[in-house]
């Protein structure tokens, strides 16, 4: 629940250990919560405490409080520092009873000092500094209180709230079980703290923890980014119980180092592994902690992959392209003529829509993981000319579909456009048109009966087809059809179709149309007639209402004749002609 060491405290503390001064020297960040007691009649605490030596100089930081939306509620400020400075020493912040309730006096008293046993979040906030946070109960505040303050606070401790008359504290595990240690914080309030009973100690309060024995493990505080720029590494570690410590760079040997911390500097590009070992007078560190990252100086460059044609129509034009460098950010800008370039973050494809005629530059520019940026943006430039938009919408037309009648309760559709490229949209019995694969569509479980089928192509510029390609087809599954028998006579609710019904255009296409397949819908009077369909001198067929020719028309005149089945010789005719033009 910490975050790092900025690299300017980082310089401050090893210049401060080159000349010798006190390690307290701009350290009184390394401090961790380790108890906090809500109680109930103004006794509530936050209690400090130490895990590195020298952490005296409070003055002007403060431990803050959180509601359990991650709102701050109040800060309880420090105007001076605390006596002791040694390590595992404690600091205590209570409110005006604490003293009276359990006879310690706090380090800082604040009368409006006041946490919720419901739920919320505690820290110790050195400032600008990194901070340590513990939250419990309801508190679902995690990502406002990581926007502000850059912590990280995982599950709540005590998701139920903090039991009356108990405090939560931090577990002093794994590493060193009697000795507070970096390694106690694994940024998840649920495991590093558990409820117990409430024993404040203040800062003149004795140091019960004990050293370890045994040899020392060695924990690296702070380090470079995994892939930096920087020639300049600089490292701070621990190891509680160590008296001394060993570093290593590379393949050089452990020698003796600060146990302020350490930096290298003119490092080569490349990858390098770092070393440090806590050493006490039982053993080194058998285990020494290591950290890889690389040094990379070197700026990316990016290639573009694809471009719009030159000339090219404004519709849209788009650009890939990728870097040297894995994992590199980009900016781009498109410019026409001679303006001021734009550049604006970008993934790893742009497209740009509706662009006027004339001359464009497109630029873009790549920052590797390192934080190198490109010396230099890569450029394209092309004209733009909209009168070669295509305007033209594709025509469809339908490859394969299955006989009429269709004796299967499966129908499968192939299809294609005269533009190469186009998508294409199927509708059945007219459903609203949606996709469908260019490869061609089925359908299945089709029932008994009439049954229109149709398909229209849109071209890579987005002009879709008007006159969609149409098909009408009748199934008749004979294992679905009755048995023969004698008809018996239909109910007396539902009278026999009439024996020559009226038909009836519903809707048709003017006298002289430009679509070459025209939909008609029609009717029976009474309703409940099945039809057929006959187009120009074709023979009759069956079909439904809307029907549409399963190919283009031709130029020139034609006919549709529908006729009721069975009902004697009553046809509804409509002649029309196709004419040319768009």
């Amino acid at each position: 629940m910490r975050r790092g060491i900025g690299p300017c405290v980082l310089v401050g503390l090893i210049a401060a250990a080159l000349v010798a001064a006190p390690a307290a020297h701009a350290t009184f960040h390394l401090i961790d919560v380790r108890e906090a007691y809500a109680g109930t009649a103004d006794d509530s605490y936050v209690e400090l405490q130490m895990y590195a030596g020298g952490q005296t100089f409070l003055t002007n930081h403060a431990m803050t409080v959180y509601n359990s939306s991650g709102a701050l509620v109040h800060s309880s400020k420090f105007t001076s520092g605390v006596t002791n400075g040694q390590n595992q020493a404690t600091v205590l912040i209570g409110d005006s009873n604490v003293q009276s309730k359990f006879g310690v006096a706090p380090d800082l008293v604040d009368p409006e000092l006041s946490i919720s046993a419901a739920g919320g979040a505690a820290c110790w906030n050195a400032g600008g500094l990194p901070a340590d946070c513990v939250a419990w109960g309801n508190f679902n505040g995690g990502a406002a209180l990581e926007a502000t303050t850059g912590t990280t606070v995982g599950s709540p401790a005590s998701p139920s709230g903090i039991t009356a008359g108990k405090a939560i504290r931090r577990t002093i595990e794994p590493g060193c079980p009697t000795l507070l240690e970096q390694s106690d914080d694994s940024d998840d309030s649920a495991t590093d703290f558990s409820e117990v009973t409430p024993a404040p100690r203040d800062n003149a309060s004795p140091i019960t923890e004990k050293t370890c024995a045994g040899a020392p493990n060695t924990v690296i505080d702070e380090k470079p980014p995994a892939v930096t720029n920087s020639t300049s590494a600089e490292f701070t570690y621990e190891a509680p119980t160590a008296t001394s410590y060993e570093c290593k760079l590379d393949s050089a040997t452990f020698s003796s180092c600060p146990e302020t911390g350490i930096e290298y500097t003119d490092l080569s590009e490349g990858s390098h592994t770092f070393q440090v070992r806590g050493v006490n007078a039982s053993a080194p560190d058998p285990t020494p902690a290591s950290y890889t990252w690389r040094v990379d100086t070197t700026p990316p460059t990016t290639t573009i992959d694809t471009h719009p044609a030159d000339p090219s129509p404004g519709q849209s034009a788009s650009f890939t392209f990728h870097a040297s460098e894995a994992g590199s950010s980009f900016e781009c800008s498109l410019d026409l003529g001679a303006a001021a370039d734009s550049f604006a973050s970008c993934a790893s494809g742009k497209t740009y829509t509706a662009l006027a005629d004339g001359e464009y530059t497109f630029k873009v520019r790549a920052t590797d993981q390192a934080g190198n940026p490109q010396l230099a943006p890569t450029e394209f430039t092309w004209t733009v000319d909209n009168s070669l938009a295509d305007t033209t919408p594709p025509e469809t037309q339908i490859d394969s579909f299955p006989p009429d009648p269709s004796l299967s309760s499966t129908a499968s559709f192939t299809y294609e456009s005269n533009e190469p490229g186009s998508s294409f949209e199927c509708s059945l019995d007219g459903v609203a048109f949606g996709p469908c694969a260019a490869s061609g569509i089925t359908y299945t479980g089709l029932a008994n009966g009439p049954h229109a089928f149709q398909v229209r192509a849109i071209d890579p510029s987005d002009n879709v087809d008007p006159t969609p390609a149409g098909y009408s087809f009748s199934v008749l599954v004979e294992a679905s059809l009755p048995p023969p028998s004698s008809s018996p006579p239909p109910p007396a609710s539902q009278p026999p179709p009439a024996l020559n019904p009226t038909l009836l255009f519903t809707k048709k296409p003017p006298s002289k149309t430009r679509d070459r397949t025209p939909t008609f819908r029609f009717r029976s009077e009474p309703p409940g007639a099945s039809f057929q369909c006959a187009v120009d001198r074709g023979t009759f067929r069956a079909c439904r209402s809307p029907f549409t020719p399963k190919k283009p028309l031709s130029l020139g005149p034609h006919k549709l004749q529908v006729r009721a089945v069975g009902a004697g010789s009553n046809v509804l005719r409509f002649r029309f002609r196709v004419v040319s033009g768009k």
